[in-house]
């Protein structure tokens, strides 16, 4: 029977997984091409969110936001999960033993579904309230909950590089 530590342990000794990890440029190539793209879909995130917070921003309706920045944060995000992936695999037995692994995970998975939400409860109706000078609650406890997940998404990344 196959436990998850094996398999994270098998992964991380595959040949590619190898390959990838002792590549002079390849890992350096794919960790920079991750955190690039995780500044630029975060960023744009995180603009999103200041947004509807009311702190940033006010002069701007949060659907122009979310039109001009929704195409190059999925593209960033897509980047961020398949450069993501990979690192993993090159270090997934490390990664399954680390704390900010898994609490970093929990924050993404959280972040994923607060957008989700947003999408599907908020989302329809803004055009309402896509003019007002405040935001109502709803959608700012969902920008509010989004900055909390992607800084504690972000703080652990890094602090997971310190931990291996």
């Amino acid at each position: 029977m196959f436990s998850l530590e094996s398999i994270c342990h098998w992964l991380q000794h595959t040949e590619w997984s190898q390959y990838v990890l002792q590549s002079t440029l390849l890992f350096p190539i794919i960790e920079g091409t991750h955190i690039m793209a995780l500044s630029i879909s975060i960023g744009l995130i995180l603009i999103l969110d200041i947004r509807l917070l009311g702190l940033g921003f006010r002069g701007e309706r949060v659907s122009v936001i979310m039109k001009q920045s929704a195409g190059w944060s999925t593209i960033g995000f897509g980047v961020i999960i398949f450069t993501g992936l990979v690192l993993f695999v090159t270090q997934a037995e490390k990664a399954y033993h680390n704390p900010f692994f898994l609490a970093k995970m929990l924050l993404l998975i959280a972040a994923l579904a607060n957008a989700a939400w947003f999408q599907h409860k908020y989302f329809p109706k803004m055009a309402e309230w896509d003019l007002a000078q405040k935001t109502p609650f709803g959608p700012r406890m969902c920008a509010l909950v989004s900055l909390i997940c992607w800084i504690g998404v972000i703080g652990c990344g890094r602090t997971m590089a310190y931990e291996f």
